[in-house]
């Protein structure tokens, strides 16, 4: 009679299973990565301005005129930090919205209400001017291309976008939504002690904020001057 063969230990038959529970964990967690870079970017607050601000006017065909004249600083000034698509030098300011030939023009001067102080900048315009290949119409909103923030990033780095959105609300005022894309993030597979071991490509962070301007003037024509100085006043 012949003896029967030894059965391999316990330990023995356990390891093979270890070793591809560890593999195919591995490839899962490599797949997940790799999903998660295809579904697009991860989106921190709303492409679309807060419900508080009011509906969003449509129109039939494109996006409805922002021509405007609107007030700085913003009635609702929710996450309002960094640069803007037009500037904010001064406390109160007029922005005059103007759309010609598909082309956006944003122009902003100084609001003076104190009678003995006397500036030029309530008469001098700054401006931006968009084209129409810097501008699109998306879901009745006005979308400033994205641009870049730091050219001076190395090869392989991250890097920041920023862009804008417009929006005509139905009581007049303007949203201004601000988009902040950061690009060219990593991952890691596995973090131990302070130490990544492997990395991924992760996807990029999207970041909205928004604020809103209430309107003023239809912006058809120039603005008067608003600028309280009186010659010869020594008061406030």
């Amino acid at each position: 009679m012949t003896a029967a063969a030894p059965l391999p230990s316990h330990s023995a038959l356990r390891t093979p299973h270890r070793r591809v529970q560890r593999i195919g964990g591995a490839a899962t967690l490599a797949l997940c990565c790799l999903a998660l870079t295809a579904c697009g970017p991860d989106v921190q607050g709303s492409p679309k301005p807060p419900p508080a601000f009011g509906p969003v006017q449509s129109s039939w065909f494109g996006c409805p005129s922002l021509q405007g004249v609107y007030a700085w600083p913003p009635v609702e000034p929710g996450g309002v930090r960094g640069s803007l698509p037009f500037f904010t030098g001064s406390a109160e300011m007029q922005v005059w919205v103007q759309q010609q030939r598909g082309e956006t023009t944003l122009r902003t001067r100084t609001v003076n209400r104190a009678r003995n102080v006397r500036t030029s900048l309530t008469r001098q315009w700054s401006l931006v001017t968009y084209s129409g290949a810097q501008a699109r119409c998306s879901s009745g909103m006005l979308d400033l291309v994205p641009q870049t923030v730091s050219p001076d990033k190395e090869p392989g780095a991250s890097g920041v976008l920023q862009g804008f959105r417009l929006a005509l609300l139905k009581d007049g005022g303007l949203a201004v939504g601000k988009r902040t894309v950061s690009t060219g993030n990593k991952g890691s597979y596995f973090s131990w002690g302070g130490q990544s071991y492997g990395s991924y490509d992760a996807p990029d962070v999207e970041t909205w904020t928004w604020f809103k301007l209430a309107r003023t003037a239809a912006g058809d024509s120039e603005p008067p001057v608003i600028d309280a100085y009186v010659p010869g006043a020594t008061s406030p």
